[in-house]
């Protein structure tokens, strides 16, 4: 047996919004179509980032001040909590989904195992991945994806 691609378990062509989608519209987007992420592209249809059900969540909790010591009449911030802070801060109080985008997304190539791309999953501890081919966004693939393979007791792993 072959071994089993991302283009054989992704969806194709997914659903994506513009930097300029207002939030609210980015989450009616995500309800309608009943997933979980959707990957934000300009109208080039260029990968600019993604946007998560945690994403949106974020909006809707208390940001907590950064870490800090009192030592020798100063201040000094634990390190790492500014920076987790002003990402908290930046999503908190985003209005468009190029404010409330992860810019650094991981993304899979389409040639890549399925295999590979659900190991990913499972140490990055994410849901989803872009899937690229030729440097263009050519579908999503989720863990769903890779349960759908297994419920239909289709081997993840390759074996030719």
């Amino acid at each position: 047996m072959k071994e089993l691609k991302v283009k054989d378990a992704m969806t194709p062509d997914p659903v994506t919004v513009l930097p300029e989608t207002p939030v609210t519209d980015v989450a009616r987007v995500m309800i309608d179509n009943g997933i979980g992420g959707v990957p934000v592209v300009n109208s080039d249809g260029d990968l600019l980032g993604i946007i998560t059900e945690s994403d949106l969540i974020v909006q809707d909790t208390d940001v907590k001040f950064p870490s800090f010591v009192h030592f020798l009449d100063g201040y000094v911030f634990v390190p790492g909590s500014v920076h987790h802070f002003e990402e908290k801060f930046r999503k908190a109080v985003a209005a468009t989904a190029e404010d409330l985008m992860t810019e650094d997304v991981i993304t899979v190539d389409a040639e890549d195992s399925a295999e590979d791309a659900a190991t990913l999953m499972s140490r990055k501890k994410l849901k989803r991945f872009p899937v690229i081919s030729e440097g263009g966004l050519v579908g999503i693939i989720t863990m769903r994806d890779i349960v759908r393979l297994i419920s239909k007791d289709i081997p993840v792993e390759g074996t030719e």
